[in-house]
């Protein structure tokens, strides 16, 4: 059985679950997943709700094969936007960046994200993995305010060209469930996954009555505000 000594490899490059998992004060470290996520994306023949997990799974499974993975337990995410059920993926170039959220302008959506928790050890795979659904309204920005965005950049490396921690656009009104599910990594989620191997958060927390489901969201909300 792990413990709470066994170090974390984060397989992601976002920067955003980095700082969200962090939080934790675990120790880990960062290795970006071989996997080919449109390759495998392309071979999904389920519910639009499961790709997520589906497409995290795949990453997990790719970080095992690395060097990195040796004694550590394994974490991988994966976050879907879902419009009436259609994925709306990573922007392909700016102009898709602007269909996309012209798209969900003063629109609810649901951001899905997967997580995954595995690891290898005598030569057997120890996976488990959840989704976490929050639904989310945009706010009505004007064309003038998607072109600020799209020229800053920060929507080209995230699915639906948004992220809802950006402090200048601001794109969301309403969200309804757990914010850190909406930047990519839902504590909640992963702690619980994480229980399963017996690995326990070692920072403290605090509640947050808005956020039941992520009692660490009031802090990482502070965080984000003086670091993004």
């Amino acid at each position: 059985m792990l413990n709470h000594h066994t170090h974390l490899l984060l397989a992601s490059a976002s920067p955003r679950r980095r700082q969200i998992i962090t939080s934790l004060g675990l120790p880990y470290t960062i290795g970006v997943s071989p996997t080919d996520e449109e390759a495998v994306q392309a071979l999904y023949r389920g519910l639009a709700d499961g790709l997520a997990q589906w497409t995290a799974a795949h990453k997990a499974l790719g970080a095992l094969t690395m060097p990195e993975s040796q004694g550590a337990l394994v974490v991988a995410a994966d976050t879907t936007v879902l419009l009436d059920d259609q994925v709306l993926g990573k922007p392909r170039d700016e102009e898709h960046a602007r269909q996309l959220l012209r798209s969900l302008r003063g629109r609810w959506h649901r951001v899905v994200t997967g997580v995954i928790v595995c690891a290898l050890k005598n030569g057997q795979i120890t996976m488990f993995g959840a989704s976490q659904a929050t639904p989310v309204l945009m706010r009505p920005y004007s064309d003038a305010e998607i072109d600020a965005y799209i020229a800053s950049g920060d929507p080209m490396d995230k699915a639906g060209a948004y992220g809802i921690q950006n402090p200048d656009f601001q794109p969301t009104e309403r969200i309804d469930g757990c914010y850190l599910n909406v930047v990519g990594l839902p504590l909640g989620t992963l702690t619980g996954l994480l229980a399963r191997f017996d690995v326990q958060p070692l920072a403290p927390h605090v509640a947050d009555p808005a956020c039941p489901c992520c009692p660490w969201s009031t802090r990482l909300l502070k965080n984000e505000a003086t670091h993004v």
